[in-house]
């Protein structure tokens, strides 16, 4: 990592299919992180479900890109967080979501609550909302 870069934040607060903004997002995450960013994501209200289990995006016709997330490892994009509260306000829990292996096979999804995630969001440098 160099000197110069910058410590990014990709805040996904909306569902993976239906619009851009998820696809879009993890796209983000992944050029910034090639370019020598510092990147780390949130997901927190409906983009919580981009983190879910067995979706079906076929039925919608759409991509299933959150199998994607994966390639978050080989970018060594390894703070994924995802907000407890969120997770609760959707009767969601930690065995809903997929995993996201390091290059060590822990899974790099962590639930934390919204205050802790708020005091990280103030240490970035730039926050990218989606």
């Amino acid at each position: 990592m160099s000197s110069n870069s910058k410590q990014f934040m990709y805040v996904c607060r909306r569902p993976p299919y239906g619009t851009i903004y998820a696809q879009e997002a993890l796209d983000l995450m992944l050029t910034g992180a090639a370019f020598d960013q510092q990147v780390s994501v949130a997901f927190i209200d409906d983009g919580v479900y981009q983190l879910t289990r067995d979706q079906k995006p076929s039925i919608l016709k759409m991509k299933h890109f959150t199998r994607a997330f994966a390639a978050l490892r080989d970018f060594d994009v390894e703070q994924v967080f995802v907000e407890n509260e969120s997770l609760q306000q959707r009767a969601l829990n930690v065995d809903d979501l997929i995993s996201i292996p390091n290059e060590d096979g822990d899974n790099t999804v962590q639930i934390v609550d919204s205050e802790w995630l708020s005091k990280w969001m103030e240490q970035r440098d730039v926050i990218l909302q989606f």
